[in-house]
């Protein structure tokens, strides 16, 4: 079963691990948390290539009740980044065993925006707002996270990309179908019988 994960987007901080920790002490002493671990993960070439650097939060395994965990406090985490990285950045928390995620966006000055529930429109969301496709997501979090979820209107192949859907065979003709059928073949020959003797 997959585990919960907190991911950070970030634009062009050039791999400054330290400043990122930084702001996330800063956020965590606020919230009167401790300081999770946080490390830069590998991310696909569409991300580079849209100006990200992706950093993974350590999300407890373990939850204690009425404890607050920093995914709770999206919007403050990434507004905290985007305030003293001077930059856009992106916040997603993503629990795909129930099917949940929230994603925030927060730039320098400006209020941050935010949408959480069902995973994969939460997916969707934070492509837009990454300007990347859904797929390039979905590989970061995972093999196939789309399968076996019910509410899933997309099912991801094994490349990541989206599959083909299979169009439904053709229903098994039944009574009316064989006489309109019977009739359309007798129109067919008629036309024909007309049509070659206008011809000669």
């Amino acid at each position: 079963m997959s585990h919960p994960r907190l991911i950070l987007f970030l634009s062009d901080v050039e791999g400054n691990l330290t400043a990122l920790r930084q702001t996330l002490k800063r956020v965590c002493e606020e919230l009167g948390q401790t300081m999770p671990e946080v490390k830069w993960i590998q991310s696909h070439n569409a991300l580079a290539d849209a100006g990200w650097h992706v950093a993974e939060v350590t999300v407890p395994a373990a939850r204690k009740p009425r404890e607050s965990y920093m995914e709770e406090h999206l919007d403050k985490v990434t507004q905290a980044l985007a305030q003293d990285f001077r930059d856009r950045a992106v916040g997603l928390f993503a629990d795909r065993a129930n099917s949940y995620a929230r994603v925030c966006v927060g730039g320098p000055g400006r209020p941050s925006k935010m949408l959480e529930g069902e995973f994969l429109d939460v997916l969707r969301q934070a492509a837009k707002w990454l300007e990347v496709e859904t797929t390039v997501l979905a590989r970061l979090l995972g093999n196939n996270p789309a399968r076996n979820l019910l509410a899933a209107a997309v099912d991801f192949g094994e490349d990541g990309k989206a599959a083909a859907e299979q169009p439904a065979p053709p229903p098994e003709p039944d009574e009316e179908d064989r006489f309109v059928e019977a009739k359309l073949s007798e129109a067919r020959a008629l036309m024909e019988r007309y049509l070659s003797a206008t011809r000669k």
